[in-house]
């Protein structure tokens, strides 16, 4: 867990900041806060949007010995996916959330970053990022081997939504397709609109059984996968569908997720 200092903070000015489309950067997920400097009720994954509605004066914070300078703002947090932390009922959204611009970039520099990336791979040269949804590109240890990997949304030439991992080494790099007519499980396209990293060491289990939901007091031991790596995590939320998708034992597998 990274050791965060703050070094000083200055109040949140009035102001209403620009329109401009922001999207989180920290690799967790943007800490939000009921008010500057506050009571921490949940986070932002990495990925997605943030609309910035008003700021305050810049100030610095200490990230693993290094400086990192931002302000505090106002988020409206009706705009993006906020994950809240347990034990928070979901009445809170009703009120404001406060992050860390630090942990910020514009959508535009977010998009150039990675479409920069793809075109460095020949094999994806023919299909193109799917900015029509919220989260379109993460990055996580997939693989196990401490490198950070990247994993893009993007429509196949058949107008398929696909998942594409680039297995990032420490010479070169290797491309895995999830999606089309040879997905392992048999999904044709990834239009899940909830798409995020899960950190490592997080207990990953299914919570349903030929359509019976189960809680976790109901799983055996032997069917929690602990991972010493990161997971992915896709759902339709309303429909109830998703899973974890993880890479074990040379194949990629799936958790169903009600």
């Amino acid at each position: 867990m990274k050791k965060i200092i703050l070094v000083f903070f200055l109040v949140l000015n009035t102001f209403v900041f620009s329109q401009e489309v922001f999207q989180v950067i920290a690799q967790e997920g943007l800490t939000v806060r009921l008010a500057p400097n506050g009571k921490r009720i949940g986070k932002i994954p990495y990925g997605y949007p943030v609309n910035i509605l008003e700021k305050g004066e810049p100030f610095s914070i200490k990230d693993n010995g290094k400086s990192k300078t931002g302000n505090w703002v106002k988020i409206d947090n009706t705009s993006t996916k906020v994950i809240l932390d347990e034990g928070i009922n979901d009445s809170i959204l009703k009120e404001n959330f406060y992050g860390f611009s630090g942990y910020l970039i514009t959508q535009k520099d977010f998009i150039n970053q990675f479409e920069k990336e793809i075109s460095t791979h020949s094999a994806l040269k023919d299909f193109y990022l799917d900015k029509s949804y919220q989260c379109f590109a993460i990055k996580g240890d997939f693989f196990g081997d401490g490198v950070i990997d990247y994993l893009y949304r993007m429509i196949d030439t058949n107008g398929n939504i696909r998942l594409y991992i680039i297995d990032n080494q420490k010479k070169g790099s290797q491309i895995y397709g999830l999606g089309g007519q040879k997905d392992p499980f048999k999904i044709k396209n990834y239009d899940f609109p909830i798409l995020m990293m899960i950190p490592k060491g997080t207990p990953l289990w299914s919570n349903s059984d030929k359509g019976i939901k189960r809680n976790l007091n109901g799983i055996s031991k032997n069917e929690i996968v602990t991972l010493d790596y990161d997971a992915i995590y896709v759902h339709q939320e309303n429909k109830k569908e998703g899973g974890f998708i993880f890479r074990k034992d040379g194949k990629w597998n799936w958790l169903n997720q009600k």
